[in-house]
């Protein structure tokens, strides 16, 4: 393999194959590059000691899995397709497959999604007297979420330092832990923290892992948790062959239990690390590289580099301060407008914003001048009514101990099983100390029941137990099909919406399910099943979540700085370049990040390649008042040969000054007839506004 084209740095990476290696790749410095020429070189130096399946490359994303696969096959051809490149949490989910029941699940395991996990936290909280009306649901699986990615249970905090919800946390995590191990379920934390469990408890299958996984290589290593840390390090077993690629200037994801420290403090993980800087840039403009480097030097903690490129001059960064949010969306559209006639591809533009809510002034925008666009991060397909009432009835049937689907499914279509059958069926499950699916079947015994309900209840379980059957015969989209004939799902879902329209979009996402399943099914081969359908579901929906990357149809992107990361683009706006926005004052009652707030900026300001326009309103409306704007601290730390000022000054409602009335006694003069005072003709627009 050639080498030749690798910067000096690169290369250094590139060939050191043994030991701890930390490789700093800043933006652009071509790191996927340096992991795959490392996977291959690997191959070729040690072709009698080392195969491929001796090595283990992490990603963060399925999408960027498949990648990195596709693009080594390409470079060493069939023998790469036995590199294992996967998520943490696939891996993890191989892991569990294989060795599960030895922590006392069941060998079959699901792995509960979003949804799953919010009704057990709510049955949970029932059970120990919180309300769970008061008190959401959500922020306490985000706490124990927390406790699990750090490698812990969930504590109260001291007096005077915690709040309610890390009491409820601590009370309700035993009965949440309890529940999902009870109908067979791990929740995606788990597919973390179990893997680790498996490597300490059990010396057999540490052995087995070390000697297979001789060489590992973690991508993204600024966005890993410590209960990846830790799994890498039993991994890593005392030969610790890791290199660790990533960026502490783009770690941006702390919120999600990222711990920066992993990378920070890499050598004291795995002592006697080399460590390797990539520098040089092959994305952006020389000026752009100078801003971001100037807003990044701020940051205390970090690992001192400066990027560089060939690419040197540029223009100037424009800054640009606009009266008000409106009118910051309209200049946003007007020089997109612009720039698209100049010959700019719109899927070469994007508008970056720190939060959600900033797109709808930008959207309404591009909307009037008929600017195509594709906000990322919309609504997720799997959270629409219709298509979890599927999975539903698949994970019921992969695994009658979910009550959390078999709660949801049970009246779906209705079928006259309703809330006070349920309700009374799940106290004598409590009572007899049996599960619910157990329960329904010992219905014809319970005489509190309403009239004909146990007979009901004992159809739908009959039917639920064939369809199993069916399943286990394959054809997963064939047999769907014919369950949803069979309880008139289409008819049912036609008859509770609102107009034709809504119908028709509810029964394609339908469909999309059943496509989903085919291409699964011819993916998988005779491997196919329903419970590895929804893991890789599961896997799949939660991982791509931050991925979710547009399709090249020719539109402007407008997503979030947090989505942008690991996109570039000819053309770049930063919109609400304002304190309490950019940087953010903290979500939902936490304290302002200031550090990661400063390297998301950065990640903002190095998504361009060529023109980085940086916006901010001198005036937003806050709870329908107009509050006046702090210009971001970040601005005041660009370089000034980098910048070019423009100011759309507020229009104002008293007199005109001496200025104003002398520009528009020019204007008129500009305008008049050439025959009353040769004037010009009208004026052309000014540049950059």
């Amino acid at each position: 393999m050639d080498l030749s084209k690798l910067n000096a740095p690169q290369r250094e990476a590139v060939t050191t194959l043994e030991g701890p290696l930390l490789v700093l790749a800043g933006a652009g410095s071509g790191k996927t590059r340096v992991i795959t020429h490392r996977i291959v070189h690997l191959l070729n130096e040690r072709p009698l000691s080392v195969t491929a399946r001796n090595i283990l490359a992490v990603t963060f994303t399925n999408k960027a899995a498949t990648e990195m696969k596709e693009r080594l096959v390409k470079m060493a051809g069939p023998r790469a397709q036995g590199v294992l490149v996967c998520t943490f949490h696939a891996f993890g989910a191989e892991m569990l497959r294989e060795d599960i029941h030895r922590l006392g699940w069941p060998k079959k395991f699901a792995i509960a999604d979003m949804g799953d996990q919010l009704a057990l936290i709510r049955r949970a909280m029932r059970e120990r007297q919180v309300d769970d009306r008061a008190f959401d649901a959500r922020k306490v699986l985000t706490l124990i979420s927390k406790a699990k990615n750090s490698g812990q249970e969930p504590q109260p905090k001291p007096e005077g330092m915690g709040d309610d919800y890390d009491l409820i946390t601590h009370m309700v995590f035993p009965s949440y832990q309890l529940a999902l191990k009870a109908q067979g379920s791990v929740d995606f934390d788990d597919l973390l923290l179990l893997p680790a469990r498996l490597l300490r408890e059990h010396e057999d299958l540490k052995v087995k892992y070390t000697r297979r996984f001789r060489f590992l290589l973690v991508d993204e290593f600024q966005d890993t948790n410590l209960a990846q840390m830790n799994l890498l390090q039993l991994l890593a077993g005392e030969a610790r062959n890791v290199c660790a690629v990533g960026d502490d200037d783009q770690a941006i994801y702390s919120w999600r239990g990222a711990e920066v420290k992993n990378i920070l403090e890499f050598d004291r993980h795995f002592p006697g690390t080399k460590e390797v800087r990539l520098e040089q840039n092959y994305r952006s403009m020389q000026t752009v590289l100078d801003a971001a480097n100037a807003v990044i030097a701020k940051n205390p903690e970090r690992k001192a580099k400066r990027m560089w490129t060939d690419r040197h001059g540029g223009e100037r960064i424009r800054v640009v301060t606009c009266p008000n949010e409106e009118e910051e969306a309209r200049f946003v559209a007007r020089e997109i407008q612009k720039h698209i006639a100049h010959g700019i591809p719109a899927d070469e533009i994007a508008v970056l914003y720190r939060t959600n809510g900033q797109s709808r002034p930008v959207e309404e925008s591009l909307r009037e001048k008929n600017i195509g666009y594709e906000v990322v991060g919309g609504s997720e397909f799997f959270d629409r009514r219709e298509v979890k009432d599927v999975i539903a009835y698949f994970k019921v049937i992969a695994n009658p101990k979910d009550e959390v689907s078999l709660l949801r499914i049970v009246n779906v279509p209705a079928r006259g099983i309703g809330d006070v059958t349920m309700e009374r069926l799940h106290a004598h499950a409590r009572a007899d100390n049996v599960s619910l699916w157990e329960a329904m079947e010992r219905g014809e015994q319970y005489e509190d029941l309403p009239s004909g309900a146990a007979g009901k209840v004992g159809e739908f379980l009959r039917m639920i137990e064939r369809y199993r059957n069916l399943f286990e015969g394959g054809n997963l989209a064939h047999v769907t099909r014919n369950l949803l004939e069979e309880i008139g799902f289409k008819e049912a879902t036609r008859a509770t919406a609102v107009s034709l329209t809504t119908a028709d979009k509810k029964l394609k996402s339908v469909d999309q399910v059943l496509n989903s399943l085919e291409a699964f099914e011819k993916r998988e081969g005779p491997k196919a099943s329903l419970l590895t359908y929804l893991n890789r579901l599961s896997l799949d929906t939660r991982q791509e979540e931050e991925d979710e990357v547009p399709g090249g149809n020719r539109r402007v992107t407008l997503m979030t700085v947090h989505s942008s990361k690991g996109l570039e683009y000819r053309l770049v706006f930063f919109i609400g370049m304002e304190e309490d926005l950019m940087p953010h004052k903290g979500m939902q009652g936490e304290p302002q990040n200031l550090e990661e707030e400063r390297r998301l900026c950065y990640v903002g300001i190095t998504r361009a390649k060529e023109l980085l326009y940086l916006t901010r309103a001198a005036i937003r409306v806050k709870r329908g008042k107009e509050v006046p704007c702090t210009p971001s601290r970040f601005l005041e730390d660009l370089p000034a040969e980098a910048v070019e000022l423009i100011d759309m000054d507020a229009p104002r409602t008293g007199a005109p000054t001496e200025q104003e009335k002398n520009f528009f006694a020019n204007l008129k003069e500009r305008f008049k007839p050439k025959g009353a005072g040769g004037g010009a003709g009208p004026p052309r627009g000014e540049s950059g506004v």
